[in-house]
């Protein structure tokens, strides 16, 4: 009767831990760049194809091209380089539009699905043309910040290692009778 009533607060506590492990993320700092940064493509450079314009990013994308490693990877903030402050939004560039534009940090509006652009017609001051989070267009003040996500198990993992940690319990337990 114990063992059984052991493992149901076994199972309860694997559970509990595993879902408050899973809804706590874990960021790390990783580096922090404005829009208009001195290493990106500018918006009407003649190398570009003005009907199209350079490629565009998103906040993940650029923190991918920055950094390294993929989009997924990363969390982005406008705010500043303490992981508890993420607001994953981040700094665009809007081909046309005099100011810099908080978006979501996925935020995707690129011309024919790549480009910030077309760089020889759009429609001035209109915050739905083609924007980007690493061009060099209108000097945006505020910068992005870059965290890594970092992996967390699975509940399940978790289970697991309490089930294991429990049966061990048991088994000192038995041999300590």
């Amino acid at each position: 009767m114990l063992t059984s009533r052991f493992a149901k607060t076994l199972a309860g506590a694997a559970l509990f831990v595993g879902l408050s492990f899973a809804q706590a993320a874990t960021y790390t700092f990783v580096g922090q760049w404005n829009v208009y940064n001195a290493a990106a493509p500018e918006w009407n450079d003649s190398a570009f194809d003005s009907t199209k314009g350079p490629l565009a990013y998103t906040a993940q994308e650029a923190a991918a091209l920055l950094f390294g490693g993929s989009a997924s990877d990363y969390v982005i903030s406008t705010v500043d380089n303490n992981p508890l402050n993420v607001d994953f939004k981040a700094w665009y560039a809007v081909i046309g539009y005099t100011e810099g534009v908080k978006f979501a940090q996925d935020y995707s509006n690129k011309f024919n699905g790549a480009y910030y652009g077309p760089n020889d017609s759009f429609t001035p001051n209109n915050i739905n043309n083609s924007a980007s989070a690493f061009v060099r267009d209108y000097l945006i003040a505020g910068n992005n910040y870059a965290f890594r996500v970092t992996p967390v198990p699975e509940p399940e993992t978790y289970g697991l290692m309490m089930a294991g940690l429990g049966l061990v319990w048991l088994r000192r337990r038995k041999n300590n009778a």
